[in-house]
């Protein structure tokens, strides 16, 4: 008895693990979290279940870094080829950099809709972030810019 439920937590284990993986597969940033998610001076961050219900999200993931320079090349890259699935894009470009993009990819099921969103920020920060889930556009606006009392 003990084994068939060792079993079955296993599986269910690798069935969570592959939607996670699935989640962000054919896109480019999917390797900056995965090449960089555990470098020092960088902060992964991947909200727990009963957050995302709270946000109407179904995956958040989140990497920040101290200093982006020596990953610039490679995230500026990924998110160029990923800006072409986009079917909604706005960016603020200096010198040639993107310091600011928000990007809105085709939905791969009905009702999730899927976001990037990267900003460098002062002394060589950056933050990528990766959402999916039942938000829209609007909510996705409205949560980032609400007021924290």
């Amino acid at each position: 008895m003990n084994k068939v439920i060792r079993t079955s937590l296993v599986v269910m284990l690798l069935i969570a693990a592959a939607g996670t993986a699935r989640a962000q597969q054919g896109l480019q940033i999917a390797t900056v979290f995965q090449k960089y998610g555990k470098q020092k001076g960088v902060t992964m961050v991947e909200l727990s279940k009963e957050m995302l219900e709270t946000y109407q999200m179904t995956l958040y993931k989140s990497i920040s870094f101290k200093d982006v320079e020596p990953f610039l090349a490679t995230i500026t890259h990924c998110l160029e080829a990923d800006k072409k699935k986009a079917k909604k894009v706005k960016e603020v470009v200096a010198g040639g950099q993107i310091q600011s993009g928000y990007y809105q990819l085709p939905q791969l099921r009905e009702d999730v809709n899927r976001f990037i969103l990267f900003k460098t920020g002062k002394k060589g920060t950056a933050t990528l972030i990766y959402i999916e889930g039942e938000l829209d556009a609007d909510d996705l606006i409205t949560m980032l810019f609400m007021k924290k009392d």
